[in-house]
């Protein structure tokens, strides 16, 4: 409901309260007043009867009540006038009407009065009033009573006149104040608003060209005048947001660079560390093959020893590669539990030479839509890891789970952990806590890339005790799950 009509409701309401209320006020005391009036004049025709006709009966003129019986009843038809003897027997009317109970029944009540008896009926709402009095002071064995009763119909006409005319001046007070309430709330308070109302639509929708604010002097103008001043702030702030985000994409742009360049620096340094070494040693041993070329066991001892740094510095290419230029995976539905079986088995022998057991351990479906390659490279290298870890006679559990939406691979070893030196390093490329045995650090990063190009993540969990590294991946709408 709007607001304009929620204010002309109130304000018709408590018009119509209000002044349907004084107006019931006002026929309330009208109508006492008037019951007054009838009682007052009733009560002084009674007296002026009285004396007429008490010197009529002292002198046994009953001739002279009857003429003035007859005369009163042509004068006001809407009184009747019953006069009784001393036994209750009517002496004289003002008409020829049967005389009423409730006049009878008054007049017998009057006899042991001293004072005039008035009544009105019915109570609540009186069309009648009855008086009755007696004319002498006589024993009431022989007193004479005189019984009136006055019609209040003229009176009630007249309050309902009163009534309807109070009712027609409520209803246009309270329909011309309800209109000029309405009137207001929309010129005063929709109006302007509504008009807020599109102008915040507009801001809301990127807009924000705004008109000045109203110069009315109320809180409706003050509460234009704000949001104006609220819409010029805000322009001012996303000007400023803009600048700053221009700034910052320029910084980006040059910390990108830079990153570039530090990676550049990095993979510089490690080629330069990783590769110097076998090349040295092929250096070396082809210095060796020069100088000893008839010795056929010096021959064969170097040529295998630069087969084995021809193939290391292959396989430090290789990752290099594998993380600059990685192809896209394909995808397509895939075994977890058999890949991981098959990568147990390439590592059977050297978990064997190590004196470390590898177990699978399977508690969920194990489908899932993935690059069967990458991801025995996944499993591979974590696998590595954990047997480089490991120490002998100890275990390691290769733990496949999940649910319906996620597969999940775990790692767990019984190896020293993860120090808390290292921890915030764990997948950054060229990291190696392995250096002196020929590791690159280039193993975790391959694993996260993969992971991140198939919408995995890679988690380390520290506890005390091992080891556990965690894989996470969404199976895919092409994998059955069992």
């Amino acid at each position: 409901m709007k607001l304009a009509v929620r204010m002309t409701l109130a304000v018709g309401l408590a018009a119509a309260v209000l002044f349907g209320g004084g107006g019931w006020l006002l026929v309330s005391r009208e109508e006492r007043e008037l019951l007054a009036v009838a009682r007052t004049e009733t009560l002084l025709l009674s007296r002026s009867l009285q004396t007429a006709f008490e010197n009529a009966l002292r002198d046994r003129q009953l001739e002279d009540v009857a003429e003035t019986l007859g005369a009163l009843a042509r004068i006001d038809p809407t009184v009747a006038i019953f006069v009784f003897d001393e036994h209750g027997k009517l002496l004289g009317a003002s008409d020829d009407a049967q005389v009423p109970l409730d006049c009878v029944r008054l007049q017998r009540a009057v006899v042991d009065s001293s004072e005039p008896l008035v009544e009105f009926a019915p109570s609540d709402s009186p069309t009648k009033l009855r008086m009755a009095i007696r004319l002498s002071e006589e024993a009431r064995s022989n007193a004479v009573s005189l019984v009136l009763e006055k019609s209040l119909d003229g009176m009630r006409e007249d309050l309902r006149a009163t009534r309807e005319f109070i009712l027609a001046t409520a209803t246009a007070f309270v329909a011309a104040v309800a209109c000029i309430a309405w009137l207001s709330a929309r010129i005063y308070v929709s109006g302007p608003l509504s008009a807020m109302v599109v102008g915040m639509k507009r801001v809301r929708g990127g807009d924000l060209r705004i008109e000045p604010g109203s110069p009315r002097d109320d809180e409706v103008g003050q509460a234009q005048r704000e949001f104006a001043h609220l819409v010029r702030e805000l322009e001012d702030a996303q000007s400023r947001a803009e600048q700053e985000l221009d700034a910052r994409r320029r910084i980006e742009r040059g910390l990108e660079h830079v990153d570039k360049l530090i990676t550049l620096g990095q993979l510089s340094a490690v080629m330069a560390h990783e590769i110097g070494s076998p090349l040295q040693v092929l250096e070396g041993r082809a210095r060796a093959l020069a100088k000893h070329a008839e010795d056929a066991d010096a021959t064969r001892r170097s040529s295998v020893l630069i087969v084995e740094q021809a193939e290391r510095i292959t396989r430090i290419v290789a990752q290099m590669l594998s993380i600059t230029r990685r192809p896209a995976p394909v995808r397509a539905p895939v075994d977890a539990e058999s890949l991981v079986r098959r990568v147990v088995e390439l590592l059977e022998l050297e978990a064997r030479r190590r004196g470390v057991a590898i177990r699978v351990v399977r508690s969920a479906s194990t489908q899932l839509c993935a690059d069967a390659d990458q991801l025995q490279q996944v499993v591979l290298n974590l696998l590595r890891n954990a047997l480089d870890a490991a120490p002998r006679d100890s275990l390691i559990e290769c733990r496949l789970g999940g649910d319906s939406d996620e597969q999940v691979i775990e790692v767990v070893d019984q190896g020293p952990g993860f120090d808390p030196a290292i921890r915030a390093h764990l997948g950054e490329p060229f990291f190696t806590t392995k250096a002196s045995q020929g590791g690159s650090g280039l193993g975790l990063s391959v694993v996260r890339s993969i992971l991140q190009e198939h919408g995995g993540r890679l988690e380390f969990v520290f506890e005390p005790g091992g080891a556990r590294v965690r894989v996470r991946l969404p199976r895919g709408k092409e994998a059955a799950v069992a």
